[in-house]
């Protein structure tokens, strides 16, 4: 039987849309904690089947005792060779769940959080990559100043940019915390949610080349999917939610051939119940298309 602790986001609204066939294959390209995996497959019939993905190798080993459902499967891999995993219209549905798991941003040793201090690493696969100490302590004035001006949309960028560069010159910023207190000598304290949010969530999504692999899984996601098999995405970021509604609306596409139409209404939002229990729900947009063949 499936186990799971983190309270998965919108998980009515995700089935209700995305689940139509209870014999049909689906994908979680996002496992983290089980949640949503747990719930689509009480949904399936012994004829169904759920391949899971997650790039967090930590999370591979430690959930995947959990699991004894036969027609259940997890790998350790990105979402973004997903079209290297499947063969061309194989899968039903597929669940994108963007962002991090509370369980990766409640683990100070992931770095991913300022709430608790931690080694500065970010990095959701720990097997590779550079970490966000290594980054910034040698990116470029200007690299880190885009970097949290477009990814984090973070007003006072230029201003956290030179303090980055200043303090690294006398000693290399190592933590969570030295980061944190960085940032709060140079953003405003007058906001509800905390100065240091825009720019940490900035570079997690740089060090993972977030964006990009988002793109990647929409296209491949296109070619994988059935005709009538559905997409459902849901995001907590404004730019990951305008490349997925452009995407749906077949603009900026690599093949404009494959089309999408909205299953029900075009975007989703939680529950004022689900954001009481859950507040990181908040920000989350859930989109679900089905592909038009």
């Amino acid at each position: 039987m499936i186990q799971a602790s983190h309270e998965a986001v919108m998980v009515d609204e995700v089935l209700d849309n995305l689940v139509f066939k209870e014999n049909g294959k689906y994908v979680d390209c996002t496992f983290g904690a089980g949640g949503h995996s747990l719930e689509i497959l009480k949904k399936l019939n012994e004829n169904g089947s759920l391949v899971s993905i997650d790039k967090d190798r930590r999370v591979s080993i430690n959930l995947s005792s959990h699991f004894s459902d036969a027609r259940f499967r997890l790998l350790h891999d990105s979402f973004a060779n997903l079209q290297d995993i499947f063969e061309s219209n194989e899968i039903d549905g597929i669940l994108i769940d963007l962002g991090i798991s509370s369980t990766q941003l409640d683990d100070p040793n992931r770095g991913f959080s300022f709430q608790s201090n931690g080694p500065l690493d970010m990095r959701i696969d720990t097997s590779k990559g550079q970490t966000a100490a290594e980054w910034v302590n040698t990116a470029s004035k200007k690299e880190i100043e885009e970097v949290l001006w477009i990814l984090g949309q973070e007003r006072a960028s230029r201003k956290i940019a030179s303090k980055i560069c200043q303090s690294r010159e006398r000693k290399a910023i190592e933590s969570t915390k030295e980061l944190s207190d960085l940032i709060l000598s140079c953003v405003s304290k007058k906001t509800k949610k905390h100065p240091a949010t825009n720019s940490f969530r900035a570079i997690r999504m740089f060090v993972n080349n977030e964006i990009e692999e988002l793109q990647k899984v929409l296209e491949a996601a296109s070619y994988v999917l059935c005709c009538g098999g559905r997409l459902a995405i849901i995001s907590f970021h404004s730019m990951e939610d305008r490349i997925v509604k452009r995407f749906f609306q077949n603009k900026d596409r690599i093949e404009s051939s494959i089309k999408f139409e909205y299953v029900k209404d075009k975007f989703l939002k939680p529950s004022k119940e689900e954001i009481a229990i859950n507040p990181r729900s908040r920000s989350a947009i859930l989109r679900v298309a089905e592909k038009v063949c």
